[in-house]
């Protein structure tokens, strides 16, 4: 009777086993099949959304219209991608500081904020083809023109910065300027500069361009002389994921051919700024 048990019990076992071995499917001639993504590119086709980290809240790259929606140069590149590899877009807004480390936390897809291709990014992301080609600069007041010939004489000046972690505050640390970071928007750094608590705010240029336009203050320019760290934007995303790199260049590409950055880039940059740019007269440190 014992001994009829103990079969019977490793009967049971032994179907167990078999069952637990059976999650896969198998195809019409017997082979089994595993229906999981590989791949983030295998997931994100089959769930057919890309999840996109943004901040919202930098223009002309990202920020909320009148209309309260999500644009910019950025977000729409972003969305005529989506389009062209016949995917929903879902972004999701964090505060600049956030989007990388979500996206090395697998929370995003990809990150669209102006991300400029740096060596130390690299060892953590891939990168896709620059769809955006620029340089830094600095707002000064008017009057101060004169005591800038390049971005050698910010040494020593207090400069206002968007970000601690940006590369224009890398940039202002190497040169040795006095930089402070500003959480409170661009308003509150212009008010700083005409004041006299700061001299001068670095950031793209094309960016500089557009904030002195809309705050309509005439005692302020961008420095046409003052060119340093030409940037390269690209599309980062966690390293390795080197199909969905590829499909997502395959679409810059095509929007490159078919003029949509070029067109966007002048909607929202004021400028075509799709190609390389001549940086001959760029300041460069190796940042």
């Amino acid at each position: 009777m014992k001994k009829i048990i103990g079969l019977l019990t490793s009967l049971i076992i032994v179907l167990g086993l078999v069952a637990c071995g059976n999650d896969e499917a198998t195809d019409s001639t017997g082979d089994t099949t595993d229906d999981t993504p590989t791949t983030a590119w295998d997931r994100i086709s089959e769930e057919g959304t890309l999840v996109v980290g943004t901040s919202g809240t930098y223009r002309p790259v990202t920020y909320y219209n009148e209309e309260n929606t999500l644009t910019g140069y950025d977000v729409e590149v972003i969305r005529a991608i989506g389009d062209y590899l016949e995917l929903d877009v879902q972004f999701e807004t964090m505060d600049f500081d956030g989007i990388l480390p979500a996206l090395r936390n697998e929370q995003i897809d990809i990150a669209a904020n102006d991300f400029t291709i740096t060596d130390e990014r690299l060892e953590i992301f891939d990168f896709t083809e620059p769809y955006k080609y620029s340089y830094g600069s600095i707002i000064i007041r008017k009057e101060d023109y004169d005591n800038y010939e390049d971005a050698n004489d910010l040494e020593g000046v207090p400069v206002a910065l968007g970000s601690l972690t940006s590369n224009y505050a890398r940039f202002a640390e190497e040169i040795g300027a006095d930089g402070i970071a500003y959480d409170g928007g661009t308003e509150a750094i212009l008010r700083d500069i005409l004041n006299g608590n700061r001299d001068a705010y670095l950031n793209d240029r094309l960016v500089l361009a557009h904030t002195v336009e809309e705050f309509g203050e005439d005692a302020l320019i961008v420095h046409d002389q003052v060119k340093y760290h030409a940037t390269t934007s690209a599309i980062p995303t966690l390293k390795g994921n080197d199909e969905l790199v590829e499909k997502l260049n395959e679409a810059i590409n095509a929007l490159r051919e078919d003029g949509t950055l070029e067109r966007l880039s002048v909607e929202f940059l004021g400028e075509d700024a799709s190609e390389p740019v001549d940086s001959a007269d760029v300041v460069e440190f190796d940042i």
